[in-house]
């Protein structure tokens, strides 16, 4: 019996790669072929997108991680694209992966340099990060989310002899008025490198990666409300959305309730700064007021990345300058897309090397 394939064949992207010095620093073409191994036996049957991998998808993912990576050789170029997409699916059983490099330094005449790996999904490494089972939370939690006390209730307030809690999370905090410059903290080469002016509107539909968070009111109810403006802004499109994770404040006053954290993807046709003006009318709909530092607020809407541009602004500072260090951020990010990267490495990565990895509780599949 045979086996069903999807082929992606000439996606043409460019990359810094090569061993060579003037390979190090000058973009050159690459032509990459990807062949997915899988059943298609129920997307033939029904006709349905959802019953299929999306070929436009694995174009992104390559493109996404031609363009934010470096390699010298071309073979562990094609390796990590073979387990990325193997990664991305459990329905893909085995992938292939061929990385053309038709300027490749010979001295000789030739057509093209290529090089392909093919992995089965039992082939791939393992990763802790990915495989580490989820902490489950009690349903006392989302009654008291969305009650509206005088007292903010929290996980460290007392609790009755019947209350019980699991883990829950240090966080919540991912303020745009607490930004430092990426230059302070050591990120010039990126800022240099790929500077973008936060006027300038995008000449087509870029992605963009906001995170928001809420602990003042229904606070479930408001972020869906804030999805559904942004799903309704002129200029953008929402992409993807994360489930919801559970986070402990920190700093601020003692006595406030556990956040509620979301991470959502977005394409816009809208500058940085404009993208941020729309955030702002977002949180003012939901009456976000700024009087305490790290304070209960009714609802956080930052920026976190605007395409692969860096932007080192008064107002905003993009990649969000403390985003690669909480995984309140990150986790929600990784579940909404498990191979997403930030600055060149997988989100889950920078997850687990955070110190609320082990706090971040997920309250949603």
């Amino acid at each position: 019996m045979g086996y069903d394939v999807i082929r992606l064949n000439g996606l043409q992207l460019s990359a810094v790669i090569g061993v060579l010095d003037h390979e190090q620093v000058t973009e050159q073409p690459l032509s990459i072929d990807a062949e997915l191994r899988l059943d298609l036996s129920r997307a033939g049957r029904s006709d349905a997108l959802a019953d299929t991998v999306s070929y436009a998808a694995v174009a992104d993912l390559i493109e996404r991680i031609v363009s934010a990576e470096r390699f010298a050789l071309i073979e562990a170029l094609a390796e990590a694209l073979t387990t990325a997409i193997l990664r991305s699916d459990p329905r893909i059983e085995a992938a292939a992966v061929t990385v053309h490099k038709p300027r490749a330094p010979l001295t000789q005449t030739f057509d093209d340099v290529s090089v392909t790996i093919h992995r089965t999904r039992a082939e791939i490494p393992e990763s802790p990060a990915l495989n580490r089972p989820w902490p489950r939370v009690s349903g006392v939690y989302e009654g008291e989310l969305v009650e509206d006390t005088a007292g903010f209730a929290s996980a460290d307030s007392a609790r009755g002899p019947e209350e019980s809690y699991t883990v829950t999370t240090p966080a919540g905090r991912l303020d745009h008025y607490d930004r430092t410059s990426l230059a302070e903290l050591g990120h010039e080469a990126a800022v240099t490198d790929h500077f973008r002016d936060p006027d300038l509107p995008a000449a087509f539909p870029v992605r963009s990666v906001l995170a928001l968070g809420s602990n003042l009111g229904d606070s479930s109810a408001t972020l869906a409300s804030a999805v559904q403006a942004l799903e309704e802004a002129e200029d953008v499109v929402v992409i993807n959305v994360s489930p919801l994770a559970r986070t402990k404040p920190v700093g601020g006053p003692e006595e406030q309730r556990d956040f509620l954290n979301q991470v959502v993807e977005i394409e816009t046709r809208l500058s940085p700064h404009q993208l941020l003006d729309l955030a702002h009318r977002i949180e003012d709909q939901h009456n976000r007021i700024r009087e305490e530092r790290h304070g209960p607020r009714t609802l956080d809407v930052d920026i976190v990345t605007f395409a692969s541009a860096a932007i080192d602004a008064p107002r905003l500072q993009v990649p969000h300058p403390s985003a690669s260090e909480r995984a309140f951020v990150l986790l929600p990010w990784s579940w909404m897309d498990p191979v997403a990267l930030l600055e060149g490495r997988p989100v889950r990565e920078l997850a687990r090397e955070a110190e609320d990895y082990d706090d971040v509780v997920r309250l949603e599949k």
